[in-house]
């Protein structure tokens, strides 16, 4: 039996990928290897109806009332490790106490992604100082580090001339929220509600450089006579989204691609199952999350054949280079002209995506404890 710490920044405050995994992570851990006593650290704490298991079932640990938060994270968060005796101590997004390696308390780090070094654009200078910083002092002390994927170990290694002995790959899920299913009425309901086409064809996700919207669209403009569909886009973002926008006006695109900023979570698993396809062309990933949600919703995916995507797709994906926009043109076309293509598409999502089970991933995690130990 182990005390093992969390940081629970992301947990609690951020409510897309890296909150998700830390959600995931810490819950499957409590449900499936009770004997072990998890305690979440975090410098703050957002009360709502998502926080509210993990305030009622964990003990949680925040700074007192006149401490600096950034302060107490980095350093301070120390003695309160050494006061409720932690025997491991996680870090679930990239960081790890200054110092932590000077004490009895064994380090995991997991490494989600380098997307700052391999896209530095996307970040403020300062920004990149700053995770360098921390990055490479949590990947260099903890004593164990897990990468989300192949392709990130693979990063850490060139990137941080790291051991890779002590690099554990360990693969993610996605929330159970995507196994419900729904009967026609519920979707049709929820697509009226939402104000969404009938068919369409689906992105979710940053709306983003490395994430390749841009081309998403130039590759539906290119097709636009001869497909009968729009395309959806949910997401958000800055400036890029605001050259996706232009773009979209300056082709005269506004009624067959649509932006969609405001689609809360518990939409997307009907969203998902309403669509005739999804579409995935990232430059870039640690891992790719949509990829899984896509398969439990039993929609045919069109993803990159780069980085970590290919681990997460396996056979189950139809693959193109997302460099190149007639790859993307051709498989738009290719997966909407071809039902028969799709059914085999969704039989093989379906069995791919149960080697990313709550369980696999929890399990995996507790051997690398146990390996420290």
């Amino acid at each position: 039996m182990y005390k093992i710490g969390f940081d629970a920044k992301r947990l609690f405050l951020n409510g897309t990928g890296l909150g998700n995994y830390s959600r995931s992570l810490v819950r499957s851990l409590k449900e499936l290897y009770p004997e072990n006593t998890y305690v979440l650290f975090s410098p703050k704490i957002a009360y709502n109806e998502e926080s509210f298991y993990y305030t009622q079932e964990f003990e949680t640990v925040t700074p007192s009332l006149f401490s600096s938060k950034s302060i107490w994270r980095t350093k301070m968060i120390l003695n309160s490790l050494l006061e409720h005796d932690i025997d491991i101590y996680h870090g679930l997004s990239h960081e790890l106490p200054v110092g932590i390696e000077k004490t009895a308390i064994k380090s995991v780090v997991t490494i989600h992604d380098l997307i700052y070094k391999l896209f530095p654009a996307d970040f403020p200078l300062i920004d990149k100082k700053i995770y360098d910083i921390k990055w490479r002092n949590s990947c260099t002390n903890a004593n164990a580090i897990i990468a989300t994927s192949e392709a990130t170990k693979k990063d850490i290694i060139d990137n941080f001339n790291i051991d890779p002995k002590k690099i554990h790959v360990v693969y993610q899920t996605c929330s159970n929220i995507f196994d419900a299913e729904y009967t026609d009425k519920e979707k049709q309901d929820l697509l009226e509600k939402l104000e969404f086409p009938k068919k369409y064809m689906l992105y979710v996700g940053a709306i983003t450089d490395r994430k390749n919207v841009l081309s998403l669209a130039e590759a539906y403009n290119e097709i636009k006579d001869q497909i009968d569909i729009p395309l959806v886009i949910v997401g958000k973002g800055r400036n890029y989204m605001r050259r996706l926008m232009t773009y979209i006006e300056n082709h005269n695109l506004k009624e067959r691609i649509i932006i969609r900023s405001d689609i809360e979570n518990n939409a997307l698993p009907t969203i998902y199952q309403c669509a005739e396809f999804f579409l995935y062309p990232s430059r870039y990933e640690g891992f790719g999350i949509p990829i899984l949600e896509a398969f439990k919703s039993k929609t045919p995916v069109i993803l990159s054949n780069t980085t970590s995507l290919p681990e997460v797709g396996g056979s189950a994906g139809y693959y193109i280079d997302p460099y190149k926009i007639e790859s993307i043109s051709q498989a738009i076309l290719d997966l909407h002209n071809n039902p028969n293509l799709r059914n085999r598409l969704v039989d093989e999502g379906l069995e791919q995506v149960k080697q990313f089970s709550l369980e696999n991933f929890a399990k995996q995690t507790i051997d690398v404890y146990q390996t420290l130990m």
